[in-house]
C-alpha cells in the first residue's frame, strides 16, 4: 500500500490511472501465475489477462460469488485454490547494488506468501469462509488500520472501549492494530459474548472512555441498559457502530439517547467491515460514505440480477477485487451487500479526501425474502424492518419470525417494550405501522426480556440474530 497522505489526496483520475495499474499487474503477476482457481479459469476460458488493461476491462471477466469457495464434498480443500502460491526458485527478488539501503527490496518474497494468521468471514448467512493472511497481508491491515482510524479522526488521546466481539476476524483486529498504532488507550473486551455487558459499561465508566464501537443493537442494548447498573456516561463523547447492518436510524436513534443521559458527546460514526477485502473502511462524519482505500482494493458496484456495472451514485452490490493482497485472494467477488447510494469518486464535502466512497445505506442481500400472502406475492426487505425496528424508541429488544399462516405467509414481531410502556398498546401501535409501512400482515406480542435475548443470542454470536425464516422448516 502507497503513502495515504498522497493516496486520500489524489485526484479521481490519478486512482482510476493507479489502479488501472494495480490491477493489470495482479492480473499477470499474481493471479495468471500463482493463483490456482484462476490460472485454471484463464485457461479453460481462453482469457488473455494481459488484456485487461484497466477497470474498464473488467467486464471481460467473470464474477466469483461465495459458493465458488466453500468446500465441497467432493472438494473439502476448495478455499485453498483461492490461495496465491509462493514464487519458486527461480523468481528471486531483485535486490540491485545498493539494496541494503532501502526498507524493502523489490521482488517477491517468499515469507510474503507464507500463512501467518487465518480469519473467517462472519458467516451471518451460511457457513464462514476462511481467510488466509500472510505476513504481507497483516502489514496491510495494520497500514488499513491507520488509515481507518485517521477517517474517524482518532488520535493518542481518545480511550477507547470495544465491544465487538472476540472473533478470527477483520472488525476485532483492525480495531486491535489500530488503537497499537496511534498509541491510544483501549480495552478490547472481546463483547458481551467474553466480558458481559455490566463489565463493559462499568469500564466506560471506569476508564472515563471517551468513545465506544460496538454493534448497532449491542449499542443501543447497552445505552438503554446504563440506567438499570446506574452507571453515568458522563465522558461518553461518540460511539462506533458497524459489523451489522448500520442504518441513519441507529445512529440517530443513539444520538438520541445520548443527548437524553447527558453524554460529553452526540457523535456517531458508522463502520463496514469486509473480510473478502481485509480491511474495514469508516464514514469520516455520518452520512459521508465509506472511505476505501483504492490502492487495497478496486470496488464496483454491479446490478445484482444482470451483473452489469451500474452508473456512479447508483444502487447496487458491491464487488470486490483485490489489488494488493497475498494470500487468500479474490477477482470480482460479490460480496452479497446493496449499497443504496452507490460509489461516488468526488472529493467528500466534509473532510474533502478524494478516495472512492461507498453511499447509503449497506443491506443484506440474504434478507430479502419471497413472501407469498393472500393479497399475492412481493419481496419483504428485512433490512427495511430493521431500520423501521431501530427507528423505535419504546422498544428495548425484538426479534421477527417468518411462517406460514392458513392464508399465506406472516410476519410476527416479538419484542420487549421499555419499562413504562403498555404492551397491549404498544403491540397494537406497532403491528399497524408495520403492516402499513412493509404492505405484508404483521402481528406482534411480547416476550419477556430474558427469553428475547437468549433467542437473538445477544451475548453469544457475533452480533446479534433478529429475523428468523420459518418456512423452511415447515
Amino acid at each position: 500500500m502507497r503513502s495515504w497522505t498522497k493516496v486520500s489526496r489524489m485526484a479521481p483520475s490519478a486512482i482510476r490511472k493507479m489502479q488501472d495499474q494495480l490491477l493489470h499487474a495482479m492480473l499477470t503477476e499474481e493471479l495468471a501465475r500463482r493463483h490456482p482457481h484462476y490460472r485454471a479459469l484463464f485457461q479453460e476460458r481462453g482469457l488473455d489477462p494481459d488484456r485487461i488493461k484497466g477497470r474498464d476491462d473488467l467486464a471481460k471477466l467473470p464474477f466469483t460469488e461465495k459458493a465458488d469457495v466453500l468446500p465441497r464434498p467432493d472438494d473439502r480443500l476448495r478455499p485453498k485454490r483461492f490461495v496465491l502460491e509462493p514464487p519458486g526458485p527461480e523468481e528471486k527478488p531483485h535486490r540491485g547494488l545498493f539494496s541494503f539501503l532501502r526498507r524493502k527490496p523489490r521482488g517477491r518474497e517468499r515469507a510474503d506468501y507464507k500463512l501467518r494468521s487465518l480469519m473467517f468471514t462472519a458467516g451471518r448467512t451460511g457457513k464462514a469462509l476462511p481467510i488466509e493472511y500472510t505476513r504481507y497481508d497483516l502489514d496491510n491491515l495494520r497500514e488499513a488500520a491507520v488509515r481507518f482510524f485517521d477517517v474517524l479522526d482518532l488520535a493518542r488521546d481518545d480511550t477507547l472501549v470495544c465491544a465487538f466481539t472476540f472473533a478470527p476476524g477483520v472488525h476485532f483486529w483492525q480495531m486491535f492494530h489500530g488503537t497499537l498504532a496511534v498509541g491510544s488507550t483501549a480495552l478490547h473486551s472481546g463483547g458481551g459474548k467474553v466480558l458481559g455487558l455490566e463489565k463493559i459499561l462499568k469500564a466506560v465508566n471506569n476508564l472515563e472512555a471517551d468513545v465506544l464501537a460496538a454493534a448497532p443493537g449491542y449499542a443501543l442494548f447497552a445505552l438503554q441498559s446504563l440506567r438499570h447498573f446506574q452507571i453515568e456516561p458522563e465522558y461518553l463523547k461518540r460511539i462506533l457502530i458497524g459489523i451489522d447492518y448500520a442504518p441513519l436510524e441507529a445512529a440517530e436513534r443513539l444520538q438520541r439517547l445520548m443527548g437524553a443521559m447527558k453524554a460529553a458527546g452526540t457523535a456517531v460514526q458508522r463502520c463496514y467491515f469486509l473480510s473478502e477485502a481485509k480491511s474495514g473502511w469508516a464514514e469520516c462524519a455520518l452520512g459521508h460514505g465509506y472511505h476505501t482505500n483504492p490502492d487495497h482494493v478496486l470496488v464496483e458496484v454491479v446490478d445484482p440480477d444482470t451483473g452489469a456495472v451500474v452508473g456512479e451514485g447508483e444502487p447496487g452490490e458491491i464487488v470486490i477485487t483485490n489489488l494488493d493482497a497475498r494470500g487468500t485472494v479474490f477477482l470480482r467477488f460479490k460480496t452479497g451487500d446493496i449499497t443504496t447510494g452507490g460509489l461516488t469518486t468526488t472529493p467528500c464535502p466534509h473532510c474533502k479526501r478524494t478516495v472512492p466512497r461507498i453511499l447509503g445505506e449497506i443491506e443484506r442481500k440474504s434478507l430479502y425474502f419471497e413472501f407469498e400472502s393472500a393479497g399475492g406475492g412481493k419481496l419483504l426487505n428485512g433490512n427495511r424492518l430493521k431500520r423501521a425496528m431501530f427507528a423505535r424508541n419504546e422498544v428495548l429488544l425484538w426479534y421477527a419470525e417468518l411462517f406460514r399462516g392458513a392464508t399465506g405467509d406472516e410476519l410476527k414481531v416479538v419484542l420487549k417494550g421499555l419499562p413504562g410502556e403498555d404492551p397491549d398498546a404498544l403491540c397494537a401501535k406497532l403491528a399497524e405501522e408495520l403492516q402499513a409501512e412493509l404492505e405484508v400482515p404483521v402481528t406482534c406480542v411480547t416476550s419477556k426480556l430474558d427469553a428475547i435475548i437468549g433467542k437473538i443470542g445477544i451475548e453469544r454470536f457475533v452480533t446479534e440474530q433478529t429475523i428468523f425464516d420459518n418456512r423452511e422448516r415447515e
